[in-house]
């Protein structure tokens, strides 16, 4: 990707995650997006279609982030998860204002898909492993939103420490 159009994006991102997290996805407009953003309309438009493609691109950056990082080991995961739990607490006003059901559940619904993803890549295969999906899923994204809610104090060790005791009894 360009730089420009990188910086673009980037700059468009913190101004809308900036503005979710001070007055609500609904009440935010494409025009305080850019005013905020010094930026005009014809270059948001030609970038994102809907404040819905801002939300994805921010969901989308996050997902190639967490790629990027090894899962194989124990403490890969634990590195992993600690580099999820820091982005989330990096964004905790946004994901608050979203989690109060700002943007008609795309946030809850791609979130949730991150969780899922991550997960699946440490439940074994077998006749339980959609249950056991939904439940280490419910649980993390749970544990998650209640650190959030509490002010996201520390690293989120507690959630790390238990999902991988949860992971290894569900193996």
């Amino acid at each position: 990707m360009d730089r420009r159009v990188r910086k673009t994006r980037e700059a468009l991102y913190s101004a809308f995650a900036a503005l979710v997290a001070e007055r609500g996805y609904d009440r935010l407009s494409i025009q305080d997006i850019i005013d905020e953003a010094d930026v005009g309309r014809t270059t948001f438009y030609a970038h994102f279609k809907t404040k819905d493609d801002l939300l994805r691109f921010g969901f989308i950056s996050l997902r190639e982030h967490l790629e990027l990082l090894p899962r194989s080991t124990p403490q890969d995961r634990r590195a992993f998860l600690a580099a999820l739990l820091g982005h989330a607490k990096s964004h905790a006003g946004l994901f608050v204002a979203l989690a109060r059901g700002g943007g008609g559940g795309l946030a809850e619904t791609e979130f949730s898909s991150i969780i899922e993803d991550v997960v699946a890549s440490e439940v074994g295969e077998g006749e339980r492993r959609g249950t056991m999906l939904a439940m280490l899923s419910g649980a993390l994204l749970t544990a998650i939103r209640r650190w959030i809610d509490a002010g996201a104090k520390g690293r989120g060790s507690e959630i790390i420490e238990a999902f991988d005791v949860l992971v290894t009894a569900a193996r």
